[in-house]
Formats: C-alpha cells, structure tokens, sequence
C-alpha cells in the first residue's frame, strides 16, 4: 500500500531530461526579455546612456543564445549555463558599475536589471548543478 502523497512511479530518463531544461527555458525567456527590455526602457538617463542600452541587449542576446544552445544540446554543452551564471551576477551589478539612476521612474531599468540577474543566476545554478548530478550519476551506472 502507497502512502499518500508519495509517487510509486520511478522516473524515466526522459521526464528528468524534461526537468532538467526547465530552468534552461527560464534562462531562454529572461535572455529574450532582456532584449525586449533594452528598447523598452530609455537608458539615455543613466550615468552609462547607451552602455546601458548595449549592457542589457547584448546580455540578453548571450543568454538567449547559450540558454538555446544548452536546450538543443544539454549533455554535450553542460559547461556554457558557468555564462549564463557569470552574466547573471554581472547584470546584478552593472546597475551600479554603469550608474543607472536610482530615483523616480528611471529606477525600472535598474530594478529589471537586478531582478533578471538575480533569476538568471539562480535559474543557471540549479541547471548546471542538475547537468553536473546527471553526468556524475551516468558515470556511476557506466
């Protein structure tokens, strides 16, 4: 008898493959959010004008394009989601390494920064830490 709450059903290696790209996906949305973003915002404001504007598209392009890769290719491109990571605590900071303002309305452009780092770089973790477990349980089983 199955105690309530518990799956007697073991996972196959393609619903933990699944599992694996769904914060990959996340990094994909944010990465193409962070390219809608650099034409949304005005970052002519800021300290950095159009660093800013350029910090934030390329980015968003780099973590696209990584997020992508890794989605096509999860095994063979394990080691690209340490960019995605580095990118992530970079946007964390470039707000106040480019000197986006910090009063009024032009604060959305550092908030959207940050907030996007911050999720970048936790969605990056748990998906390089997921691929590491992966190949260290594949090798176990080898």
């Amino acid at each position: 008898m199955a105690k309530i709450g518990t799956s007697t059903k073991q996972s196959t290696p393609d619903q933990k493959m699944r599992e694996g790209r769904l914060p990959i996906a996340a990094e994909f949305v944010a990465g193409v959010w962070l390219v809608v973003a650099a034409f949304l915002f005005s970052y002519s404001v800021t300290l950095a004008g159009t660093a800013g504007f350029w910090n934030i598209l390329l980015c968003g392009v780099v973590i696209a394009v990584v997020a992508a890769v890794r989605l096509v290719a999860p095994r063979a491109a394990g080691w690209l989601g340490l960019v995605n990571v580095v990118l992530g605590f970079w946007l964390i900071v470039s707000p106040f390494a480019l000197g986006y303002p910090s009063e009024g309305h032009r604060d959305a452009a550092k908030t959207n920064a940050m907030v996007v780092g911050i999720l970048v770089a936790i969605f990056s973790v748990i998906a390089v830490t997921v691929a590491a477990r992966r190949k260290a349980a594949e090798r176990t089983r080898a």
